[in-house]
């Protein structure tokens, strides 16, 4: 049998080519000399959020009800089961650990939060909420709830307590939730009554109510659910949402089906199976079998991709605002050597990374906040690709004859990796991989173990102060805390300003001073791929978060 997914041969010489003339340009002085070219003058990203207490974007208050979707009741598919496979695994069911794009597939469609992202944008609106306002000092932020959910699996009827409940569970020590340091400024939760819940901060946060989505902290789990199974709960999940837990093994499968009772209407498609492939060859052979109807993400080899698409099947390309960046532990050698870093950003040609590892699916990035934040610029410096001086800096640096690093990827971001790692090579910087699946790498990175250089994409609620504060603030530090910086002064200056303008320059000045430190090294605005049968509709165009909206999809 042919080979189905290992790069083709016109593949692999298109990336010998590629780094070739690498070679050759930096022999010939190649790339931009100089300091850091000015920023592009293009329009900046659109800030997402609306309105806001005092101003201050990322806190909208709508005051007319949440009306529900009506696509899941009124939608038919033609097919009642959507399966779905992926290379990575799902680790954990339970919403205060799951961090994985895997693990929200199924997470955000069994649980409800109190706000979500409207479809195909980054504007909030209410879940479970109908209605909401916040004080003028921005210390306080009240929320009237929907009368009509009912808990899956006869665990009763949803009510503010649920609301106080799932965030009391988050914030307990014993609980050990990574996500629990996101909602540090949350003082306390309070059952207004039953239909009315208030969240008390200790400081203003202009960003909460983005912390309310169905992500990390957000997602409303039963606590009684939570008790009954104990330290089983992470694979007996119980929620509010348009599907419920039917069956799974970790790190092998989950199949869910429709919540009959779901407040928004039963969705279209009836049953999901998500299953973990690791061999990219099978998966591309049982879609073509149709024992598939979804490759999660798409083949790296673009080959395999034209032959799919050519035999009929729908490549899904979407934004998830997601960047791919280089992070460095700024606290150890040789990355506490600004020389050091600067070289590494010299020694990146994002064109050519995205040629050969996302062709036709990126563009290249400069800047600390991703497209699509509140708090995005494309007024940056720029480090652009310059191998002798990067070689130069190396040299000033104390390291003449080049260094070896290790470069920790996950198993999904090979390809990158690989072409990073030759980039680096032609400055003197010679590259050992680690590659681990998603969740051990979180896992490492949560508990400081011996993550310092790593390619790194990171999805988070569309606002500055989230993914910059995930990055750099020891306080509020998550999955990407990598740096060991210290920027938490700068931080909570900006999240606690109400007035939005002034609060996006100061994101704004902060971005430039971690581009100047090389604090770290974004590299591109990747888009989401995936393969489909063309029966399936209803793919977006933009997720704000993990996951997908499986209400949204049919068969027709």
């Amino acid at each position: 049998m042919r080979s189905i997914v290992r790069w083709s041969s016109s593949w692999l010489l298109r990336f010998a080519a590629v780094l070739a003339l690498a070679v050759l340009l930096a022999a010939c002085g190649g790339g931009g000399g100089g300091a850091p070219a000015a920023g592009s003058a293009a329009t900046p990203a659109v800030v997402a959020p609306t309105t806001a207490p005092a101003g201050a974007q990322g806190a909208a208050a709508p005051t007319a009800p949440a009306q529900p979707q009506a696509s899941g009741a009124a939608q038919k598919s033609s097919k009642d089961t959507l399966t779905i496979v992926f290379q990575a695994n799902q680790g954990t069911l339970d919403p205060h650990f799951a961090a994985t794009n895997q693990e929200l597939l199924v997470n955000r469609n069994i649980y409800s939060a109190v706000l979500k992202y409207k479809p195909d944008s980054t504007e909030l609106t209410g879940d479970l909420a109908t209605s909401w306002d916040a004080s003028p000092d921005g210390l306080s932020y009240t929320f009237k709830l929907r009368q009509d959910v009912d808990w899956q699996k006869g665990f009763g009827h949803f009510t503010a307590n649920d609301v106080k409940g799932s965030f009391d569970r988050l914030k307990a020590p014993e609980t050990k939730s990574p996500f629990a340091g996101s909602v540090s400024m949350l003082k306390e939760v309070q059952v207004v009554d039953d239909y009315t819940v208030k969240f008390i901060l200790s400081e203003p946060y202009a960003a909460f109510p983005h912390l309310l989505t169905n992500y990390r902290a957000g997602p409303i789990v039963n606590v009684k659910a939570v008790q009954q199974f104990g330290k089983d709960y992470d694979w007996n999940p119980v929620g509010t949402g348009p599907y419920q837990f039917e069956s799974g093994v970790p790190k092998q499968e989950a199949i869910i089906t429709a919540n009959d009772r779901y407040f928004g209407g039963p969705p279209p498609i009836k049953r999901v199976v998500t299953r973990t492939i690791p061999d990219m060859n099978a998966q591309v052979v049982g879609l073509e079998s149709g024992q598939y109807d979804m490759l999660y993400v798409a083949p790296d080899d673009p080959s395999v991709v034209q032959r799919l698409t050519q035999e009929g099947f729908v490549q899904s390309k979407f934004s998830r605002d997601l960047p791919e960046v280089l992070l460095m532990n700024l606290t150890v050698k040789p990355f506490d050597n600004p020389k050091v870093r600067q070289a590494i950003a010299y020694a990146v040609d994002r064109q050519q990374l995205i040629d050969l590892a996302y062709p036709g699916a990126a563009k290249p990035w400069y800047a600390p906040v991703p497209e699509g934040f509140f708090g995005a610029t494309t007024d940056m410096p720029h480090f652009d690709h310059d191998v002798n001086k990067a070689k130069q800096l190396l040299s000033d640096a104390g390291y003449p004859n080049g260094l070896d690093v290790t470069l920790n990827v996950y198993d999904t971001q090979k390809l990158a990796s690989d072409v990073l790692s030759e980039q680096l090579k032609q400055v003197g910087i010679r590259v050992t991989e680690e590659v681990l699946d998603q969740p051990t790498f979180i896992g490492r990175v949560i508990q400081n173990q011996g993550i310092n250089f790593s390619l790194h994409c990171c999805v988070r609620q569309p606002d500055a102060d989230i993914i910059l504060s995930d990055m750099f603030s020891p306080k509020y530090r998550g999955a990407i805390y990598i740096s060991h910086a210290d920027l938490e002064a700068d931080l909570s200056a900006a999240r606690r300003e109400l007035d939005a303008a002034k609060r996006q320059q100061m994101y704004v000045d902060l971005q430039k001073k971690i581009v100047d430190d090389v604090d770290m090294i974004p590299l591109a605005m990747v888009n989401d791929r995936s393969i489909n049968v063309a029966s399936l509709k209803g793919m977006p165009t933009l997720e704000a978060i993990w996951g997908l909206d499986l209400t949204r999809l049919s068969f027709q």
